[in-house]
């Protein structure tokens, strides 16, 4: 299935409704057989609570849009909370970016998570904030692959950790990033005001206009920053930092993953070093395609590294590339959107 981006504009419950009413069939399957038997529901209903608190304390107007889905789909309020906080799959992800290319800086990820994941492209214009365009989970009220009209843009890998944390949660931080920041400098200073994190850990890269980079490694409760190196910085599904490195998840019953992870991140360190910044975009392009050890296209079983969309930022054009359809993007096209000059 190929992306076509669907524009929502205007009040917070307005989008909302709009998003939930265009999707209304899609959010009720998910719903029917997501919601039918919850593993451990006493603590999803309670994580529910706690994420529609920090919401309503810090961010109502997401609030108002998730009863606004909730009301356009029919699915109802509480509901909709609990997909929100029952988002724990694994996305094992890979991103990379060149800061210095004659494009300027350019992100390339991709969003590997096992299966054909829910996934929708939507161009948001919300009364508060900045218009952004993001690709990400059907019900999510969150970012995962984003880049606002400013030129800041986002990309994220998970990573499994021991600590514990009741903070903001993760993919809705990153939402309120893209949503009201504009540099990396405003990304730092917002992880800096909720430096605690809620669910899915992980590594979460950021770029802006001006040439800027850096991975913000959160664990549950804390998180540290890792800047570029030789004009680039990449992140895939393990902490390269000492920090955060306490509390890295090494239990995995089949080390493949994690050795996979490794191999993928020494992959991309090699392609920061020997990248064509002339021809950024083409190189992106074959490195979101590549396989063999450390390759990204990867064609694994469920709950292994699976390809199912990539796509690439460049800030400084504002241009936002998708691979179409959705699938192995060894065998897509990247379909390029200009969604802040249509």
């Amino acid at each position: 299935m190929a992306f076509v981006p669907l524009k929502f504009e205007g009040k917070s419950y307005e989008i909302g409704y709009k998003r939930g009413k265009l999707s209304r069939y899609h959010i009720r399957f998910i719903a029917e057989s997501g919601l039918r038997n919850i593993p451990n529901k006493e603590e999803k209903v309670l994580l529910s609570r706690h994420i529609e608190k920090m919401l309503k304390d810090n961010y109502p107007e997401l609030i108002e849009e998730l009863r606004g889905i909730s009301d356009g789909s029919g699915i109802g309020y509480e509901n909709m909370l609990l997909l929100n906080a029952w988002w724990d799959k694994p996305w094992w992800c890979s991103n990379v970016a060149l800061l210095d290319t004659r494009l300027g800086p350019i992100l390339g990820s991709t969003l590997d998570i096992g299966y054909s994941p829910e996934l929708i492209m939507m161009h948001y214009e919300p009364e508060q904030g900045y218009s952004f365009i993001n690709v990400g989970e059907i019900t999510l009220v969150g970012a995962v692959r984003a880049m606002n009209e400013k030129g800041l843009c986002v990309g994220c890998s998970s990573v499994r950790a021991t600590d514990a944390g009741e903070g903001f949660p993760r993919y809705t931080l990153l939402r309120v990033a893209v949503q009201y920041c504009t540099t990396v400098n405003d990304v730092i200073k917002l992880f800096e005001k909720f430096s605690e994190g809620l669910y899915n850990p992980g590594n979460y890269i950021f770029i802006d206009q001006g040439g800027h980079g850096v991975v913000i490694e959160q664990t549950n409760s804390s998180f540290s920053i890792r800047k570029a190196e030789n004009s680039g910085i990449a992140c895939t599904n393990h902490y390269e930092t000492l920090e955060a490195q306490k509390y890295q998840y090494n239990g995995y019953d089949v080390l493949w993953l994690l050795n996979n992870s490794r191999e993928r991140y020494k992959h991309l360190l090699n392609f920061i070093n020997t990248a064509n910044r002339e021809r950024p975009l083409e190189d992106i392009i074959r490195l979101l395609k590549s396989h063999g050890p450390g390759g990204l296209c990867q064609h694994g079983e469920e709950n292994q590294l699976c390809a199912t969309v990539a796509s690439i930022a460049m800030p400084r054009t504002l241009e936002f590339y998708v691979s179409n359809p959705q699938g192995f993007y060894c065998k897509s096209s990247f379909i390029k959107y200009t969604p802040f000059s249509d």
